[in-house]
């Protein structure tokens, strides 16, 4: 408070000059030896009036000072509209009914300069530049990645269409080749949609209470038409109890990694099942425990294991193969972790690959 009283005289002279001219009255009256008691009450009276002017004013400024000191924390924490102040059941301001605390110091307790009015409108203004500065670098970068995805996912699309136009030009038409890049174009449709979903989507979660066993089993006859033409097996172990989760962004992360089994499995087998199932089965406990997807397919190299999940990241695998985009191990990472759960991966080249998803908190028995 000091400091801003001080900053206040030193901005604002004017004030200065009723307090010469007061003082310059009074040398002139004692040097004509008039009478003191007049002299008296017109000082005081006129020092009241400048006091109140100035004490007046001050407030004002001060307001003023304390309003700039909030748009300036605000722009820190990256808001750069205020909000409206909040009131209470009276209909009074907050801001108003907190006064006394704000007195307290608390504009002391914050980074804002303690300057004047000046200086705190030159902070705010610089610290807004900064705040759109950043913010539009970050958009440049979104808008660079996006066009980068859809560079490549336009690419990705162009190969279950070629297929199917060739397979359409043959006199017979094999129906499960057509299924299979069907469902190719499908899930590369898919992806794109949920990646612009991404952003938005803890508004758009519905979590409910579902069967893990009729979950995966969904995911499994999705995927249905691919096994069969792939003549790949698929071992589905008995999943009892329920997970808490959001059905769309789950089948969502099945369905991606099943895909990928698919895909680096050559007429191999897929195992799915939960572990610890037997210390369930005991306790009811589900801490701790994980939904397997195991293959025994071409595996992934050490060095790629943990870089799987990067945007954007395709691996020795993915670039000898062709058909990998680099997005759908990061979206189920996403999708995982806004649910509340997780996703690892355990792999040896050559061998297969295990890709483990968290349960444990969101399952119970049934």
């Amino acid at each position: 408070m000091i400091s801003l009283f001080f900053s206040y005289c030193k901005e604002h002279t004017p004030f200065r000059f009723p307090m010469i001219l007061l003082l310059l009255v009074t040398v002139i009256w004692w040097l004509q030896d008039l009478p003191w008691q007049s002299m008296t009450y017109i000082l005081l009276l006129s020092s009241a009036c400048v006091l109140t002017c100035t004490i007046l004013d001050f407030l004002t400024d001060l307001r003023t000072c304390r309003r700039i000191r909030e748009l300036t924390l605000q722009a820190e924490n990256g808001l750069f509209l205020p909000p409206l102040p909040a009131k209470d059941e009276d209909g009074r301001n907050e801001e108003k009914k907190n006064e006394g605390d704000k007195n307290k110091g608390g504009l002391e307790q914050t980074g804002v300069p303690a300057g004047g009015k000046d200086e705190q409108w030159i902070h705010l203004v610089r610290l807004w530049q900064q705040r759109c500065k950043e913010e539009k670098e970050r958009s440049r970068e979104e808008k660079q990645k996006n066009s980068r995805y859809y560079t490549l996912w336009s690419h990705q699309i162009k190969t279950p269409v070629s297929a199917m136009n060739l397979l359409l030009q043959e006199d017979q038409v094999d129906r499960q080749a057509m299924e299979q890049e069907l469902l190719k174009a499908e899930q590369y449709v898919d992806m794109a949609l949920q990646y612009q979903r991404l952003d938005q989507a803890g508004r758009d979660l519905v979590l409910k209470e579902y069967s893990l066993d009729s979950l995966v089993k969904k995911a499994v006859r999705q995927c249905a038409p691919i096994f069969i033409y792939n003549k790949t097996a698929v071992h589905l172990e008995p999943l009892k109890g329920a997970v808490l989760t959001d059905e769309k962004w789950f089948l969502f992360v099945l369905e991606q990694i099943l895909c990928n089994a698919i895909k680096y499995t050559r007429q191999g087998d897929i195992r799915i099942y939960v572990t610890g199932s037997e210390h369930m089965a005991a306790s009811g406990d589900w801490a701790g425990s994980e939904l397997v997807i195991e293959d025994n397919g071409i595996g992934i190299r050490r060095e790629d294991i943990p870089r799987v999940f990067e945007w954007g990241y395709t691996g020795y695998n993915g670039r000898q193969e062709k058909r990998s985009t680099g997005i759908g191990l990061f979206l189920c990472r996403q999708a995982m972790e806004m649910l509340g759960q997780t996703i690892r991966i355990d792999s040896r080249e050559g061998e297969g690959t295990r890709v483990y998803l968290g349960l444990s908190g969101s399952l119970s028995k049934m």
